[in-house]
């Protein structure tokens, strides 16, 4: 059985905080999400009460990611300022925020030194996440990543982030927002585009296929990419200008419309085909669209 006190002694030893702290009281508590370190100052010292869940599972890493809350206030470079923090009261919504992006921080440092940890980066990604219901799906997976990835806060950014996250979204995330990894996970959260492509039982024709869709994303901007009960199609500017069929029998059966003569352009694609010369067709007659509007 892993001892609390001895495990306290030892991360405290390797935060070099154990001289600052006279007392460290334990309370045991029935689930790793009601964990919490409470601090009272003294003249010289702190005293430090942990709720502790009762259980062996990554309790290093939980005592560590406690501590290091502590190890945050006695940082004078922190500049831990309650005052300045969302009054849990008025503002409940932003206290929340507050204490995540804090939590974001702690959890992503005990990622760093390679400790195991109970809220890892799914699990703290997912709150988030869940947290900030108002923000597209999308969106703030994007502003998690910038919060978890930043190197260092103090406590004035954090609470500065909590009052403008939009603020600090435009800084950090608007500029990757055009980012083909963020347009394709938009594009794959329309369930019919992903089951459309699901049909073709060919790996390498499915691999195809997302990379011609993740091109379009990208290179076609404004472009709309819908599905239908038989496939996939384009639109630009509400015209339907390319279709694409997948066939059970690992082809996709494509037809570029021109939406400026009505002819229409139709082939046959299976893993032979050279995808440039589909991606050049598509574009070409994006370009012509696109050109049309100005």
């Amino acid at each position: 059985m892993v001892d609390k006190d001895s495990t306290i002694k030892d991360v405290l030893s390797s935060l070099h905080i154990a001289n600052k702290i006279k007392k460290v009281l334990i309370e045991d508590v029935k689930s790793p999400w009601d964990e919490r370190a409470f601090i009272k100052r003294r003249k010289d010292y702190l005293e430090v009460k942990l709720k502790i869940w009762d259980d062996e599972a990554f309790l290093y890493g939980r005592i560590y990611r406690l501590l290091l809350y502590i190890y945050d206030v006695l940082r004078e470079d922190f500049q831990y300022d309650p005052k300045i923090a969302p009054d849990e009261d008025r503002e409940p919504r932003l206290k929340d925020r507050h204490n995540q992006i804090w939590s974001i921080y702690v959890d992503s440092r005990l990622e760093k030194k390679g400790i195991e940890n109970f809220f890892d980066r799914k699990t703290r990604r997912n709150i988030f996440v869940d947290s900030e219901k108002e923000l597209p799906w999308e969106e703030s997976i994007l502003i998690f990543n910038e919060l978890w990835a930043k190197e260092s806060y103090t406590y004035p950014e954090i609470t500065e982030i909590t009052y403008n996250l939009s603020v600090f979204a435009e800084k950090n995330v608007q500029e990757y927002k055009d980012n083909i990894e963020c347009l394709v996970n938009h594009l794959f959260r329309q369930k019919g585009v992903l089951k459309q492509i699901e049909r073709l039982p060919s790996l390498n024709l499915r691999k195809f296929l997302n990379e011609l869709l993740s091109f379009t994303a990208y290179k076609c901007k404004d472009t709309y990419i819908g599905a239908n009960y038989y496939g996939i199609f384009l639109t630009y500017n509400k015209r339907l200008f390319a279709e694409l069929i997948p066939e059970e029998g690992n082809t996709i059966f494509l037809t570029i419309i021109d939406p400026f003569t009505n002819k229409t352009l139709s082939m046959i694609i299976n893993e032979n085909t050279d995808i440039k010369t589909v991606q050049d067709k598509i574009y070409d007659l994006y370009k012509m669209m696109a050109q049309d509007q100005t």
